[in-house]
C-alpha cells in the first residue's frame, strides 16, 4: 500500500522534474521520505535524499542564472547611465547629472554589488564638488557685478560678509585663479569704507562746530560749515542730515541778515544823531526814513 503510494508520487515527481517544476519535486521528495520512513524503506529514503541534493543544486544554478541576468541587465543600464552622466557633466548640466545619479542609486539600492556602489559614490562626490565649484564661481561673478551698487549704497558689512565666505570657499576648493580678483575687490571695499568713514567723521565734526559758531554769532563761518556738511551728507546719502541742515542753513542766513540789519541800523542811527547835534534836521530825518524802510523790508 505504501509502496504503491510512493510509486504514484514518484511518477508525479518525475513529471515535475521534466517540466522544471523543481519546488514541486522537492515537496514530493519530502512526502516520499515521510512515507518511506513509516515502513523503513531505506532505499527510497536514500534515493530521495540524493535527489533533494541534486534538485537544490539545480535550483541554486537557476537562481544564479537569474542573478547573472539581473546583474548583466543592471551593468548594461549602469553603463548607459554613466555615458549620460559623462555627457551631461561635460556640459555642466548638473540638473541632468543629479537625475542620472538618482536613477543609478535606485538600481543599486537592492544590489549587493559593492564595486558599483563605490564607483557611483565616487561619481556623486565628483558631481557635488563640481557643482559646488560652479556655484562658488557664479557667486564670485555676481558679487563683483553687484559690488559697485552695494558700495554706492554703503552696504559694506554685507559686502565683507559675502567676500569673507567666498575667500574661504576659494581657499578650500583650490580656485586659485579667483584669489587675485577677490583680493582686489577686498581692497576696493576697504578704500570705499575708509572714504565713507572719513566723510561721516567730518560730518560729525561739523555738527559740533555749527552750534558753537551760531552761539558766538559767527554766522558766516556757521553758514560755510553748514553748506559743507550738506554737500558731504549728499555724498554718502544721509538724507536726514541733508534735510535737517538745509533748515539750519535757512535759519543761519536769516540770523546773518538780521545781524547785518542791526549793524546797519545802529550805524544809521549814530549818523542821524550826529546830524541832529549839528542842527541838520532835514538830513537827520532822511537817515531815519532809511531806518524805517529797512525795518519794513525786514518785516
Amino acid at each position: 500500500m505504501v509502496i504503491s503510494e510512493i510509486d504514484d508520487k514518484l511518477a508525479v515527481q518525475g513529471q515535475s522534474v521534466m517540466k522544471g517544476q523543481l519546488k514541486e519535486a522537492l515537496d514530493l521528495a519530502d512526502q516520499i521520505i515521510n512515507l518511506a520512513k513509516t515502513e523503513n524503506l531505506t532505499s527510497f529514503i536514500r534515493e530521495q535524499e540524493q535527489l533533494i541534493i541534486r534538485i537544490k543544486g539545480l535550483m541554486e544554478q537557476r537562481e544564479e542564472k537569474k542573478r547573472e541576468k539581473v546583474r548583466a541587465e543592471m551593468e548594461s543600464e549602469l553603463k548607459k547611465l554613466e555615458k549620460e552622466y559623462n555627457d551631461a557633466f561635460k556640459l555642466e548640466d548638473f540638473e541632468k547629472v543629479a537625475q542620472v545619479i538618482g536613477e543609478a542609486k535606485k538600481l543599486l539600492f537592492q544590489s549587493d554589488h559593492k564595486k558599483y556602489k563605490i564607483k557611483w559614490d565616487n561619481i556623486e562626490r565628483k558631481y557635488l564638488d563640481a557643482r559646488a565649484r560652479k556655484e562658488i564661481v557664479e557667486d564670485i561673478t555676481n558679487l563683483i557685478k553687484e559690488s559697485s551698487e552695494l558700495k554706492k549704497k554703503f552696504l559694506f558689512e554685507d559686502l565683507k560678509l559675502r567676500l569673507t565666505y567666498l575667500m574661504q570657499q576659494v581657499q578650500e576648493k583650490g580656485l586659485n585663479e579667483y584669489k587675485a580678483k577677490l583680493e582686489n575687490l577686498r581692497k576696493d571695499i576697504i578704500t570705499a569704507e575708509d572714504s565713507y568713514n572719513k566723510t561721516n567723521k567730518n560730518i560729525e565734526e561739523l555738527k559740533k562746530k555749527i552750534p558753537a559758531q551760531k552761539e558766538n554769532k559767527e554766522f558766516e563761518k556757521a553758514i560755510t560749515n553748514c553748506e559743507s556738511l550738506i554737500q558731504l551728507a549728499k555724498l554718502i546719502e544721509k538724507s536726514k542730515d541733508v534735510e535737517e541742515y538745509s533748515q539750519v542753513l535757512i535759519q543761519l542766513k536769516e540770523d546773518l541778515q538780521f545781524e547785518e540789519l542791526k549793524t546797519s541800523i545802529l550805524k544809521l542811527n549814530n549818523e542821524g544823531l550826529g546830524l541832529l547835534k549839528k542842527g541838520e534836521i532835514s538830513d537827520s530825518l532822511n537817515i531815519y526814513e532809511k531806518i524805517r524802510n529797512s525795518l519794513k523790508e525786514w518785516v
